[in-house]
Formats: structure tokens, sequence, C-alpha cells
């Protein structure tokens, strides 16, 4: 075993061990590490300034904004492990009570009809540890629970604990490319989670999103072609310790709109979201990285 691989166990170990203090604790420690993140100098912070800069350029205080979101992150880290091992065989009913659900009726009628569908989604800070809730809340409807899109980790011993961590809520994770795989899950019945907010090289279109171009795959409508129901969804957090869910309705139109259209309108649908929560973005992710011609990489 090479000294790459103990050193994983051993911290995962150690994050095992942590998803043990009470869940308010951890969430305490998550913010407390990002103050840590805007205290001290760092890749992220800088492009999370870059991007608020972009983003709320008339923002009446950049600098709170920024300390919020960063704090927001750190909080993400606490909440992602919590997703993968706090109460590892099951949610417990007061952890449940500190979600709070909108809009279920939605994905609920769309399950009951025997298809699966897209739950579209944006990189909240919440998101992975709202994809638990949101699972436990289909199980203890009857419901099929949602599989898991998700981009495969460089550190193999690392994806191989994460996983298996995932595995145990939403009982498959789908590589971000296999969308054979992805087909049949939907085909089976099963949600997919998916977000595809990130910054993309391939395949994409550069649709507006805060008023500066992004490019933006075209995956989403393409599946949408293909008669895949689109349903979207979203995790804030609401309090130190609690969460909001809000299911939307199904976007009907998606799949016979132009690609341009449709890109614009998914980015307008998450840009709606982000602002209610500005500080609960993902921003420390390059989402403006590429950029068409007479645009330059803010980044740089």
């Amino acid at each position: 075993m090479s000294f790459n691989s103990v050193k994983t166990d051993v911290n995962v170990a150690l994050a095992k061990l942590f998803c043990r203090l009470p869940l308010s604790w951890q969430m305490a420690c998550g913010r407390t590490l990002g103050r840590l993140f805007y205290c001290l100098p760092n890749r992220r912070k800088r492009i999370a300034t870059i991007n608020l800069n972009i983003c709320f350029p008339d923002h009446n205080n950049h600098k709170a904004l920024l300390k919020a979101n960063l704090m927001a992150t750190g909080q993400g880290v606490t909440e992602m492990l919590a997703a993968l091992w706090y109460e590892p065989n099951n949610l417990s009913g007061q952890t449940m009570g500190r979600f709070s659900f909108s809009g279920f009726e939605h994905l609920e009628n769309v399950l009951k009809q025997g298809s699966g569908c897209l739950l579209l989604s944006c990189h909240t800070t919440s998101i992975e540890w709202g994809i638990r809730g949101l699972n436990k809340k289909l199980a203890d409807s009857g419901l099929p629970v949602g599989h898991m899109l998700a981009r495969q980790h460089n550190n193999k011993d690392l994806e191989a604990h994460l996983e298996k961590a995932r595995i145990g809520f939403v009982e498959k994770v789908i590589d971000k490319k296999n969308i054979r795989s992805l087909l049949q899950s939907i085909k089976s019945g099963h949600p997919v989670y998916y977000a595809p907010d990130q910054n993309f090289s391939y395949k994409v279109k550069f649709a507006d999103f805060f008023g500066r171009p992004a490019a933006t795959t075209t995956g989403t409508q393409n599946l949408a072609k293909k008669g895949v129901k689109v349903v979207p969804w979203f995790c804030f957090r609401t309090g130190p310790a609690h969460w909001r869910i809000e299911i939307l309705p199904e976007m009907q139109e998606l799949g016979q709109i132009d690609e341009a259209i449709a890109a614009t309108q998914i980015n307008q649908l998450f840009e709606q979201q982000i602002k209610q929560h500005p500080e609960q973005y993902l921003w420390v992710h390059r989402r403006f990285k590429n950029q068409p011609e007479g645009y330059d990489n803010p980044y740089k």
C-alpha cells in the first residue's frame, strides 16, 4: 500500500470521526474554516473575489459578500462530509426536521407517471447535503431515490471512499460522461441529480450568466430532446443548521427550443435562484474561464 493510499485512509477515518459530532457543531466548524479561507491569502479567495466583482458590480459591500461566501463555502465542506458520513445508516427524524420542502408535488407527479427525470440544479454550497435530504424524503414517500451524476476524482483511493459513501444514499453514482448509464437510470424510473453550471470546454453555447458570456453545456437540452423530463430543484441554507429544498415545475418546452435559447433559459433560472442567496453559490469555481472571441479570461 502506497503512502498516498495510507494518507487518504487516515484522512477519511478522521472525517468519519468528525461526523460523529452533533450536526450543529459540525456546521459551526465549517463556518470557522470559511473564516480562515477569508483571512488567509489563497487562490480560491482570489477567484471568488473576481467572480463576485463580475456578477455583482453594484453591490454596496463586496468585502462583506466575499466573507459571507467563503464562510458558506467552508460550511459547504462540512455539509458534504455530513452527507457522506453523518448518521450513515439513515437520517433521523430529528435531522430531517432541519429540512423544509416546497414544490415536492412537482417531482412526485413526474415519478408517479413511471418515468425518471433530470433533477436540474446549480452548485449551491449545500447541494450534496440537499441531495441526501431529498433522497430521504423520496424514500419515505415510497418513490425511487435519485442517482447522482458526478465527476471521477483524480485520487482513486479517495474516489473509492466517496463512491461507497454516496451509494448509501443515492444507490448509483454515474460518471458525468456516461450518458448511456444516465439514460438507463431515467428509463428505470429514477431521477438523476445533474448540475451543469460549471465551465465547459466542449459542446457548449456561450450564454449570459450575470451579464457575462459563460460556456454552457448543451447536454441538458440534448437530453430534453430525447424526451427526458427536466425538473429544477435547489437547496439553500435558511439558518445555521437548517435548509430549504425547493422543487420547481417541469421545464416542459426545453427540448423544443433552440440550443442557445435553452442555454440562456437555464442560466437565467440559476441566476434567479442565486440572487436570493448570493453568498451560497460556489463562486470559488472559474465559471468564466472559457470565453468567446473579444473577451479575456478574467482569472489570468
